[in-house]
């Protein structure tokens, strides 16, 4: 009796198992706007989330998609919208900030699988899931048309006369130019209509006497200041990307012209004698790009030591520590040739390896370069180089990031004296390939080699490995002006 209980019992599992994994074995479908998308690999589901093939679903949709490969990352644009996503990484980036995922993307039998919630939802799809049919319900977002520029107006405030521009939706990038005879500094918004399609605004103050608004073209609004001196602005975003603040700093004329002796922004004497001291080092910076914003980053910190140099055994020197002393060199040196500059740390604590970026882009800064100084597991590499990655949407900026590593290197080795190796392509990098604009990472000598150890160990490495970063950069800074 027991035993045909048991053996009944045994057939119901059976039974209700072989159920289970039939319902479990059914494909996933996938439906956008009513119909079926096919894919070549099936969606998955794991843990309680459902991935599925990012292309065949993204480009039915009009997405823009791209594949970076040695990055392992996925890029995908819809509108005003992207996101960002890396292989086997529970952190990507929406609109250049970091954002969890609770399940990364994957590569089964080579297609790349995305978490599908997450990235359509960031894309402003909406996204339902019918359990009976094991259907992903897409619905795709209206069609976007360009950000609607509702008001164009001119305000004083503390430390600045500032135009803003407030939009509908999100400004999707904006390009900067400056001209002369006669004086003008602009900004174009680009994806961008200004319904009014021509206006102006009177505005008596000593940088610019008006402002000129129009719908340049069929997706472009221009902002133009007519200049009494040769001012650039600083362009800023909100924190919702949605309002353009163009800001012309006061302090330029707090004490009288800089470069003539007097005072600067800050109040502080500045003597005819440091002035020529800086402009003998450094090209003078052209003024149409001194509204640039230079983002400095001093690579590692806090509990990240980085590299090490060591004699006989015996740590001499910390990576963290000579970058940030660099960066700060750097940081003043072009700080005093009269660029926008920010420094992302400027002191000894930690950053997480995405805060830099997502920072960097934050601010809306134009460059991003990281001062690092290089190590190998063997004594034997030996030299200087600048790592870049000319990644998805560059172009827009005006200069590449090779273009930037480029002028950097040739000052760095010509200054240091040390072994010129090159430029070099490193997308797998997430400074370089998380950052929206051009981003470089300068990697001085190595310290794992004793020859450059020696050299590094000095004060005048250091003041090299600065005046040629600050050189590089304002070189490709006024390459970017005079395009």
């Amino acid at each position: 009796m027991k035993t045909s209980i048991r053996i009944a019992l045994i057939t119901i599992i059976i039974v209700i198992l072989g159920s289970v994994m039939v319902f479990a074995g059914e494909p996933i479908k996938l439906q956008l706007d009513g119909r079926i998308v096919e894919t070549d690999v099936p969606p998955i589901i794991e843990n309680g989330r459902t991935l599925v093939p990012y292309r065949a679903l993204l480009e039915s949709m009009g997405a823009e998609v791209f594949w970076e490969q040695d990055a392992k990352m996925a890029t995908a644009i819809l509108g005003s919208h992207r996101v960002q996503v890396t292989i086997d990484n529970n952190t990507a980036f929406v609109n250049g900030i970091t954002k969890p995922l609770d399940v990364p993307p994957r590569i089964i039998d080579g297609r790349t699988l995305i978490p599908v919630r997450f990235v359509l939802e960031n894309l402003n799809c909406a996204v339902d899931w019918d359990p009976d049919t094991r259907t992903v319900i897409i619905t795709s977002p209206e069609k976007e048309g360009p950000t609607v520029i509702q008001s164009i107006s001119y305000e004083e405030t503390d430390s600045s006369y500032r135009i803003v521009a407030r939009g509908n939706d999100v400004v999707k990038n904006i390009r900067t130019f400056a001209y002369e005879d006669p004086e003008r500094y602009g900004i174009d918004i680009l994806n961008a209509a200004f319904p009014e399609g021509v206006g102006s605004i009177e505005a008596d103050n000593e940088i610019f006497k008006s402002v000129r608004f129009s719908q340049f073209d069929s997706d472009t609004v221009r902002i133009v200041a007519d200049l009494n001196e040769k001012v650039a602005g600083k362009v800023s975003l909100s924190d919702d990307r949605s309002t353009v603040f163009i800001d012309f700093d006061k302090s330029i004329f707090a004490g009288g012209d800089v470069s003539r002796g007097g005072q600067d922004g800050r109040g502080q004497d500045v003597s005819e004698d440091e002035d020529e001291d800086i402009s003998g080092i450094l090209p003078e910076l052209d003024w149409r790009a001194s509204g640039k914003l230079v983002a400095i980053d001093a690579g590692h910190g806090g509990s990240d030591s980085g590299a090490t140099g060591k004699i006989n055994g015996k740590v001499v020197i910390m990576e963290k520590d000579l970058n940030l002393d660099i960066a700060l060199r750097v940081y003043k040196m072009l700080e005093e040739a009269g660029a926008n500059v920010v420094l992302l740390r400027d002191r000894d604590i930690t950053m997480n390896l995405y805060s830099r970026p997502e920072a960097a882009n934050a601010m809306n800064a134009d460059l991003l370069v990281s001062i690092h100084n290089n190590s190998a597991e063997t004594s034997a590499p030996n030299g200087v180089e600048v790592l870049y990655y000319d990644k998805v949407g560059i172009e827009a900026y005006g200069i590449t990031s090779g273009e930037v590593a480029a002028f950097i290197q040739k000052e760095l080795v010509r200054e240091t004296g040390l072994r010129d190796r090159g430029i070099i392509s490193a997308p797998h990098l997430a400074v370089l390939n998380k950052s929206l604009m051009p981003a470089v990472i300068i990697e001085g000598g190595f310290l794992s080699n004793s020859n450059d150890l020696q050299v590094m160990l000095t004060e005048e490495y250091r003041e090299a490995y600065a005046v040629a970063a600050a050189r590089g950069i304002i070189h490709a800074l006024n390459a970017w002006a005079d395009r």
